[in-house]
Formats: C-alpha cells, sequence, structure tokens
C-alpha cells in the first residue's frame, strides 16, 4: 500500500500500478501453468499469506482475481476488503 485516506463514508487504499495483470487473465489465455512456474506462484502466495498471518491478519479473499503479476514475475496479492485483524488471543 502506498497510500490511504478517507471520506466521511468510505476508505481507500491506494497501491502502485502492477503492469503484469491479473492471474485469472493468465490462467484463462493459457489455460494452465507449467508446474515449475505454478510451484514458484505457490512459493510467492505462500510468503505473503504467512507474512499477513505473522501480523494477525487472515486474508479471506484469494482467488486469481486478487493476484497481480509483477513485471519481474513475482505476484502482488490485492483487495484486501475481507482481511480480519485477529486480536491477541
Amino acid at each position: 500500500m502506498e497510500y490511504v485516506f478517507s471520506t466521511s463514508d468510505r476508505i481507500f487504499f491506494v497501491m502502485k500500478f502492477v503492469r503484469g495483470g491479473e492471474m485469472f487473465t493468465h490462467l484463462r489465455d493459457q489455460n494452465k501453468f507449467p508446474e515449475s512456474r505454478a510451484k514458484f506462484y505457490c512459493m510467492n502466495l505462500a510468503l505473503g499469506i504467512g507474512y499477513l498471518h505473522s501480523i494477525n491478519c487472515v486474508y479471506r479473499d484469494l482467488k486469481p482475481e486478487n493476484i497481480l503479476f509483477e513485471e519481474d514475475g513475482y505476484l502482488t496479492i490485492t483487495d484486501f476488503g475481507l482481511v480480519k485483524r485477529l486480536e491477541e488471543g
């Protein structure tokens, strides 16, 4: 997240522009990923979700439409509207 601001009834999150597009589009166009790339993407997602868990956040909207490709091939998780912050205990 690059910036956040709010109005009286909404909160806005501004993120950097991610040029690579959605995983959904890539899956639709390619039908499936080669196993080596799929493993790499799974590792990216596991690291991202793991980080969120380490700060007591549960990401509850994981789907190809919310995963973006960076220009270098790494993934970015987007759409944190359903994230749940867990309280201690």
